[in-house]
């Protein structure tokens, strides 16, 4: 009898085991599948890119190229003397447009994340806000040897830019600090401005407001990032990421 009950006592406990080894086995195999999902969707995302970036080039590239020729053969033939300088307004406005689409056309094709640092990324795109003269921005980072792959520099990148936009278009700030923080767990950004801030509850429950907010939650989410946004009325945003040392380089 004892040996009998205790066969039984094995056999469950075998049982159990191997349950529980099925079950790991089945949690790997559905991470497994949730990273391949999403390597897809980056892919999928990548490829989109390139294909909008040849339309740029091929097709709005060329007939704005067309459009700047043309005024500035009116400009010198001065057919329209009355018109100078608004054909002069017009013909800056095209090259700038042309500028900014090349520049837009090649990271999209090629990506210049490929060949730059991180840093040197977001410093060129802190220039380029403080060229407006609008507010000043200020990024700090401490010494790294993280090796960032391009997808995560570009997600990052965006993520920024969004930040920094919103806060142009409607934070009437006077400053703008970014913090990156290497440690090592991974990667803390905090990004914060001094402007009027605004009700982030009422404003996550606006459905037709909110797209720039939206679109740098899901860029997180993709890159297994976890992402936090605060504000208030009056006291300013504030932006916290944090990237696991696992999923720089994914």
């Amino acid at each position: 009898m004892l040996v009998f009950i205790g066969g039984i006592i094995v056999f469950i406990l075998q049982f159990y085991k191997k349950k529980l080894l099925y079950e790991k086995e089945k949690a790997i195999l559905n991470e497994q599948h949730i990273q391949d999902l999403l390597y897809t969707k980056l892919e999928i995302q990548q490829q989109t890119m390139q294909d909008i970036s040849r339309e740029i080039h091929d097709n709005i590239g060329q007939r704005l190229t067309l459009a700047s020729i043309y005024t500035n053969q009116l400009d010198f033939e001065r057919q329209y003397p009355m018109a100078n300088e608004r054909i002069n307004a017009i013909g800056k406005i095209i090259n700038e447009s042309l500028s900014e689409l090349r520049r837009l056309s090649k990271n999209l094709q090629n990506g210049n994340e490929e060949i730059a640092e991180l840093e040197d990324l977001i410093q060129n795109e802190c220039k380029r806000v403080n060229a407006l003269n609008i507010c000043k921005v200020e990024c700090r980072f401490n010494e790294t040897n993280f090796r960032i792959s391009t997808t995560i520099k570009n997600f990052i990148l965006r993520i920024i830019q969004e930040f920094l936009q919103n806060s142009l278009k409607h934070a009437n700030c006077r400053n703008v600090t970014l913090d990156f923080d290497y440690r090592d767990t991974g990667l803390f950004i905090h990004v914060k401005d001094d402007g009027v801030g605004f009700d982030i509850n009422s404003y996550n429950e606006t459905k037709t407001d909110g797209i720039g907010l939206s679109n740098m939650k899901k860029r997180a989410e993709l890159i297994g990032a976890d992402f936090s946004l605060k504000s208030a009325l009056h006291k300013g945003t504030n932006l916290n990421l944090f990237i696991p040392l696992s999923k720089l380089n994914t």
